[in-house]
């Protein structure tokens, strides 16, 4: 009697125990829902990822823009300056890399951030090295990639294009730079800095401004050539922009800083849909070139 209740009591812990794990076919179900799930949440997690990014760039944008309020405060309206020249030819630079009224110091400095100036001597005397695709920097878009140029002037080094400027000195020098964002060439009238002796530097003030709620200030530009298709074949690297260097990078399109410190997003197709060719203005919505406000 004893051995048949140790038989069947040895029978029911051997199932208990076979019972205590999974069976390859309950893992195999297990896997495949995992699987489903993750299916499902991965394109929703992309999406996020993408919108927080967005979020990051007009945030970047936003600050730049009250960087360029608090610069106008101090100088009676006076907006900061485009730069020289586009920066992509020894006879176009920006200027000096450390003129403090050029865009690409005075807006970030007056946002509480680094001005380039600031990030170029770090970067050469070795300190840290000059921000590019994936840095944290208030010139930086998040979405944008390792930067690509096929224009004749093109040249990239260490992640960064390498753009004209002057040392202080007035030697013409190549710097690294990573600007996702350029200041409105048009906002002067067009008027060409360099053809405007006796001084280069052509000041555009606030109040000259018509209507600044629908005035460009900056753009998204180009970080890379195959941003469109076809690619992009005149220079990437420029510092200064216009419709021709605005981006898709973000669904198609990127985003506009206007003049009241508001920023909106456009894609590539609307910005050159215009009933105006000559100036690519649409009144009411975009305006490039306000006319007339350059002394």
């Amino acid at each position: 009697m004893g051995g048949v209740i140790k038989g069947v009591w040895q029978d029911e812990s051997r199932n208990q125990l076979g019972r205590v794990g999974f069976t390859l076919i309950e893992l195999l179900v297990v896997v495949a829902i995992l699987t489903i799930l993750i299916a499902i949440l991965l394109p929703s997690l992309g999406s996020a990822r993408r919108q927080a990014r967005q979020v990051l760039c007009m945030n970047n944008l936003r600050n730049l823009g009250m960087g360029a309020q608090l610069y106008q405060n101090s100088f009676e309206g006076a907006l900061p300056w485009e730069g020289y020249a586009e920066g992509d030819r020894p006879i176009r630079s920006v200027g000096y890399w450390g003129e403090p009224t050029a865009w690409f110091n005075s807006m970030p400095a007056y946002a509480g951030q680094d001005s380039y100036a600031t990030l170029l001597d770090r970067d050469i005397a070795g300190v840290a090295p000059m921000p590019h695709s994936g840095g944290k920097n208030i010139l930086i878009c998040p979405e944008a990639g390792e930067p690509f140029g096929n224009g004749p002037a093109d040249l990239v080094q260490d992640g960064c294009f390498m753009m004209y400027g002057t040392d202080q000195q007035g030697n013409v020098v190549r710097n690294k730079t990573y600007w996702c964002y350029g200041f409105n060439t048009q906002l002067d009238n067009g008027v060409e800095n360099r053809n405007s002796p006796p001084t280069y530097h052509v000041t555009v003030k606030m109040q000259q401004i018509p209507t600044p709620s629908t005035t460009i200030l900056l753009a998204e530009k180009l970080m890379r050539a195959d941003e469109l298709r076809p690619a992009y074949n005149s220079n990437v690297c420029q510092s200064i922009v216009s419709w021709r260097e605005f981006t898709t990078r973000h669904n198609g399109g990127g985003f506009l800083l206007f003049l009241d410190n508001h920023v909106s997003f456009f894609t590539r197709q609307q910005v050159l849909t215009t009933p105006s060719a000559s100036d690519m203005n649409q009144p009411g919505s975009i305006v490039w070139n306000p006319g007339g406000v350059a002394n």
